[in-house]
């Protein structure tokens, strides 16, 4: 079963900082106060349909496959067997971002700020860019329960320095500095959220803890959440 987990979470270390580890943004993730820009669950492959579309008509947008669907299901129930607190959910008002909110977290809120331009040029670039910057800073603090969910489309991560959230369903855990700029603690593709879940239900996760591998990583910030250690926010690894 290791063996098939591990390329997941390998993934996701990739985006970290040198300092970081499963542990430390799954501890953060915990403490609240960070964001998760969630890119909209699988829709068989993408292709620009913002020209054409009209919003509240999902037979004009194109919308998430059975797979994509069981995937968005699959993350929402993945982070709560991982007991990270989900504050507000905010998402681009097209089809496929509200259907995948609503099945990972039961309900996201339409945000306009998410939404897709017309024509996407240099200035709707830079404009996307911002926008998200802005939804950024109206994160809540630590000291508030849960973290900001936005469910968007790769171009606003990516327009405001972001790293690219492939493939589909990807998430970028982000760190935000109050002032609209953020650092990005992980990237992981969809599947590394139940990796994470499934290990941290072993029955034989404390062996697991011990070793140096990312799982053990992972797994250690699992044990810290339940009481099996001392109590970090993770963040000093960011600084």
């Amino acid at each position: 079963m290791r063996n098939r987990i591990l390329p997941g979470l390998l993934l996701a270390l990739l985006a970290l900082p040198a300092a970081a580890s499963p542990a430390d943004w799954l501890q953060a993730l915990r403490a609240g106060g960070l964001v998760v820009f969630l890119r909209h669950a699988e829709t068989g492959p993408p292709h620009p349909d913002q020209g054409q579309a009209v919003l509240g008509d999902c037979a004009t947008q194109r919308n998430l496959t059975e797979a994509g669907r069981a995937q968005a299901r699959a993350i929402g129930e993945a982070m709560r067997a991982l007991a990270v607190p989900v504050g507000r959910v905010l998402a681009s008002p097209y089809c496929r971002t509200l259907e995948t909110a609503a099945l990972a977290f039961g309900d996201g809120a339409p945000e306009m700020a998410l939404a897709l331009p017309r024509h996407v040029d240099a200035a709707a670039h830079r404009a996307m860019g911002q926008a998200l910057r802005d939804l950024i800073a109206r994160a809540a603090p630590a000291s508030e329960a849960g973290n900001l969910i936005l469910v968007g489309h790769s171009y606003h991560l990516i327009a405001a320095g972001g790293p690219p959230p492939e493939p589909q369903g990807a998430a970028a855990i982000l760190h935000p500095d109050g002032e609209g700029g953020f650092r990005t603690l992980a990237l992981l593709p969809p599947q590394a959220w139940a990796d994470l879940a499934r290990m941290a239900a072993r029955p034989d996760r404390h062996a697991a803890v011990a070793d140096g591998s990312p799982a053990g990583a992972a797994l250690r910030g699992a044990g810290a959440a339940a009481g099996a250690a001392p109590d970090r926010t993770g963040l000093a690894a960011f600084r």
